[in-house]
């Protein structure tokens, strides 16, 4: 901030994910994943809010995941994770849009990285959930090169979202991503519908 003159941008984009059922993960491994992939981006956005409010405008951009909207077997210490930045960063925006700060939180597909390759470590899998576990960690491992989504034109379209007016609060990346949101989005507005009924029913005035 001394060489530049201040803070424009802050991109969140440090996190990992290992893979393992819930009921096998010891509570050490669930929680370095929650403070990796959701503390390292509330403390990093904490420190920045004093120097980006001051100056009465700047852009943060949270790197979450498709997965801050789907659920995915295997994956439900890192996706516990991604929801509660996509919470935070959804309450944090109410709180900062009056000092002149943007929040985007971006939610890729698959891109082309190392993320499901070497980068990621499949935990101990207890004999009831090999046949749970297993294909998905194979599925991830086969995936791992030739993903849809190229790194390149995902940064192309984070950096043009921090130069326009009115960036989007949440923006999907890739097509898979797309297909995947909207298609849990239409399962919960069909839940909610067929329930609708017995969730109005808890007024004191409600009909019985």
């Amino acid at each position: 901030m001394d060489a530049y003159g201040g803070l424009d941008v802050l991109v969140n984009n440090a996190g990992y994910a290992d893979v393992a059922a819930i009921e096998d993960m010891s509570e050490d491994a669930f929680r370095a994943q929650i403070e990796a992939n959701f503390f390292g981006v509330v403390n990093l956005t904490r420190a920045a809010l004093p120097v980006l409010r001051e100056q009465g405008r700047g852009h943060i951009v949270q790197i979450s995941s498709v997965g801050d909207r789907v659920a995915s077997t295997g994956l439900g210490a890192y996706q516990s994770a991604k929801w509660a930045v996509a919470g935070f960063s959804a309450v944090l925006a109410t709180e900062v849009a009056s000092f002149g700060i943007r929040i985007t939180t971006v939610e890729p597909g698959a891109l082309r990285t190392d993320w499901a390759g070497a980068s990621m470590s499949m935990l101990p899998v207890s004999e009831p959930y090999r046949p749970v576990i297993e294909p998905v960690v194979e599925r991830m491992r086969r995936s791992s090169g030739n993903q849809p989504g190229d790194p390149a034109r995902a940064a192309q379209a984070i950096v043009r979202i921090t130069r326009v007016d009115d960036p989007p609060a949440r923006l999907l990346l890739g097509a898979d991503a797309v297909a995947a949101a909207s298609t849990v989005a239409e399962a919960l507005a069909a839940s909610d519908a067929r329930w609708r009924e017995l969730s109005e029913s808890v007024a004191f005035d409600a009909k019985r």
